[in-house]
């Protein structure tokens, strides 16, 4: 209650002392005009007294406020499970600082060079409308490039124009994250008001007490997704992919929806290793492993399962579906020609829930016996499992 009524209180004590100055000065003497004259000069100079300390109020308000949410920042990016908890509270702590901004983080890729940016929520509706994220490189920021925050006012137009937000028509804070002297990423924000000292610093400070903790989850992030992943080919490895066929299966199971599973071995590989070198073979891997996310849909799956074999996974796909992706596929490597290695095939063994299992070791158990039923039959070929479970023997 005390401070609702500190503003009226203080106009009120300038209005009295107005009052008392213009009494003590004038008495009774002097001629109405004159009184008039000090009286206004009087009330002109509480007016404005009282103003100040409003001003004074909201900026202390203010100023409050933003320690408040730097304290809140602060505690809860100590708090934070993963980068992208973290890249979320700064963009909220930014849209704090400025209401009405629209505020991005982007961090540099495992590969020191690509950008990863993460967007506010709506952003098309706030004043990073139209930022470039495509393409982004380390270098295409100006912040990361220069080592400094980086800000810029509407319409201006400067020497070299930042590639990520030089083409947005609004007052630009760009501060990059930097920790143990390595810029790790920055964070942009743009906003139609101005963008007073007080505001770029707090929004500086705040990037400063983020970088190390994003550097530290990074690497984490990093570290986790080497455990998973096939450094040859960059697909999954085995043991994400025995992790995502239970996860697909199971959400199959509870959207009765089809499932199909595709188990793929080069053929003759290890023939190509001996004649070839196994640098030869390893480049005929890669090449599988960049071809294989180009020729099947976004939503599906796949990895390397160990050796020359890949496996797929096709969510809402039934037999006739998988055993289109399967022929795709097969084409799409038969065509595959490597200088002194020649054309590579493959053999294609494809298996679909529900009709050829109810678990995940049994679908991709009967993908493999239709893998070997092509191999059997002349390789480079695609079989389907039969229902019965009949099949190729496996191979001792």
């Amino acid at each position: 209650m005390t401070r609702r009524v500190l503003v009226p209180a203080a106009l009120s004590a300038a209005l009295v002392a107005g009052d008392a100055f213009t009494a003590g000065r004038l008495g009774h003497r002097g001629s109405p005009a004159a009184w008039l004259a000090v009286s206004g000069i009087g009330l002109a100079a509480a007016v404005l007294a009282g103003l100040a300390v409003a001003i004074g109020y909201v900026v202390s308000r203010r100023e409050h406020a933003l320690r408040d949410a730097a304290r809140e920042l602060n505690e809860l990016l100590l708090a934070s499970d993963s980068a992208r908890e973290s890249q979320c509270l700064l963009i909220a702590y930014a849209q704090r600082v400025l209401p009405g901004a629209g505020a991005g983080v982007l961090t540099v890729a495992e590969n020191g060079d690509r950008l990863e940016p993460a967007l506010a929520e709506l952003v098309d509706q706030t004043p990073l409308r139209g930022i470039r994220t495509a393409g982004l490189r380390a270098r295409s920021c100006l912040a990361m490039r220069l080592g400094h925050g980086y800000a810029r006012g509407t319409g201006d137009g400067p020497l070299a124009p930042c590639e990520v937000c030089g083409a947005l028509d609004a007052q630009i804070a760009c501060n990059p994250l930097v920790s143990g002297g390595e810029v790790i990423g920055t964070v942009l924000v743009a906003h139609d008001g101005k963008v007073s000292a007080a505001d770029h610093a707090s929004l500086r400070d705040a990037a400063g007490r983020a970088a190390p903790i994003l550097a530290a989850q990074r690497e984490e992030a990093f570290a986790e997704e080497r455990a998973v992943t096939d450094t040859l080919t960059g697909l999954p490895n085995r043991r994400a992919a025995d992790e995502t066929v239970r996860r697909m299966i199971a959400h199959a199971g509870r959207s009765l929806s089809p499932l199909g599973v595709v188990l793929l071995d080069l053929d003759r590989f290890r023939v190509l290793n001996n004649l070839h070198g196994h640098s030869h073979g390893d480049k005929v891997l890669a090449a599988v492993g960049r071809l294989l996310p180009s020729t099947i849909r976004a939503s599906d799956f796949a990895a390397r399962f160990g050796g020359e074999e890949f496996l797929l996974v096709l969510p809402d796909t039934d037999r006739q579906g998988s055993l289109e992706v399967a022929e795709k596929v097969r084409r799409a490597i038969e065509r595959t020609e490597l200088v002194q290695t020649g054309p590579v095939t493959a053999s294609l063994g494809v298996a679909c829930l529900p009709e050829d299992a109810v678990d995940p070791e049994q679908l991709v158990r009967q993908a493999d016996r239709a893998l070997y039923m092509a191999k059997a039959h002349g390789r480079n070929r695609v079989e389907s499992a039969q229902p019965s479970g009949r099949g190729a023997p496996e191979p001792g």
